[in-house]
C-alpha cells in the first residue's frame, strides 16, 4: 500500500504536482492518466524514492520514503518509461547485478522463469547495447519484478512490447494480488487491467474513481478522460 498526502513538486517555476493526495491500496491496480507533462512520471519517480519533492508525505506500507527509505523501498518495484541500463553488460549480467543489490539468493531461477515468460531468454547472453527497444523494456521489467515486490510502479509498461508480450504483461498485472500503479496514455490498458483511475491535468487531480463507473457513465475510458479534462 502506498499513501500520498499533500504532495507538491516544482521544477523552477513549473509546478509538476500541486498538493495532491492518492491512496494506492493493496490488491488494487490503479491507473494514472494525463497528457504529457501532467505529472504522471514525476509521481512514480517520487514514490520510488528517485527524486525529491517540495512538501507532503509518501508512506510505503507505513514507512516514509524519506525517513525510512531503505525499508520503504525494500518492497518496491519500479519500471521507468525509459529503461536505465548498462549497455556493455549482457542481459544476464545486468539482472544478476540488480539481484545482488537487492540481496536475492539464487536469482537464476526467477530470471530464467521471467525471461522465458517474456520471450527473451535466448538473448540473455547478448550485450544489452544490441537489444531493440522492446527487449530493453523486457529486461527492465524483469529487474523491476524479480524480487516479487508488494508495490509495483509501472510507467508506460507496454511501451515497445510486441502484442504477445503485451498480452502476457496484462495478464500478469491482472493476476497480481498486491499494489500496482500504472502511468499510461492508453485508455485500452486502463480498461483491461485497472480497478481505479486518476485523471491528472497540469499537476492536479481533476477526477478519480472506479474504472467500471467511468465506463458505465461515459461508454469508455477515452470518453471519460476527455469529458473530465474539459
Amino acid at each position: 500500500m502506498i499513501a500520498v498526502s499533500k504532495l507538491t513538486k516544482s521544477y523552477s517555476s513549473t509546478v509538476a504536482l500541486n498538493n495532491v493526495n492518492f491512496d494506492f491500496n493493496e490488491s488494487t491496480v490503479t491507473a494514472i492518466m494525463g497528457e504529457n507533462g501532467a505529472g504522471k512520471s514525476t509521481l512514480l519517480k517520487i514514490c520510488a524514492g528517485i527524486i525529491n519533492f517540495n512538501s507532503g508525505e509518501i508512506l510505503v506500507d507505513g514507512y516514509s520514503i524519506v525517513k525510512d527509505s531503505i525499508k520503504a523501498r525494500k518492497n518496491l518495484g519500479y519500471l521507468p518509461e525509459m529503461p536505465y541500463l548498462y549497455e556493455r553488460l549482457t542481459g544476464q549480467e545486468f539482472l544478476l547485478y540488480i539481484s545482488s543489490l537487492r540481496g536475492l539468493e539464487n536469482p537464476e531461477i526467477e530470471i530464467n522463469k521471467l525471461s522465458d515468460l517474456l520471450g527473451i531468454k535466448r538473448f540473455l547472453n547478448n550485450e544489452i547495447g544490441s537489444y531493440s527497444k522492446g527487449m530493453k523494456q523486457k529486461i527492465s521489467l524483469i529487474a523491476a519484478i524479480m524480487h516479487k515486490p508488494k508495490n509495483l510502479l509501472l510507467d508506460e509498461p507496454v511501451w515497445g512490447l510486441d502484442p504477445l508480450t503485451s498480452k502476457t504483461l496484462r495478464i500478469f498485472i491482472k493476476e497480481r494480488k498486491n499494489t500496482t500503479i500504472i502511468a499510461t496514455h492508453s485508455p485500452q490498458l486502463v480498461e483491461d487491467v485497472a480497478d481505479v483511475v486518476y485523471f491528472l491535468k497540469q499537476g492536479n487531480i481533476i477526477s478519480y474513481g472506479a474504472v467500471s463507473s467511468f465506463i458505465k457513465k461515459n461508454g469508455n475510458i477515452e470518453n471519460a478522460y476527455f469529458s473530465e479534462a474539459d
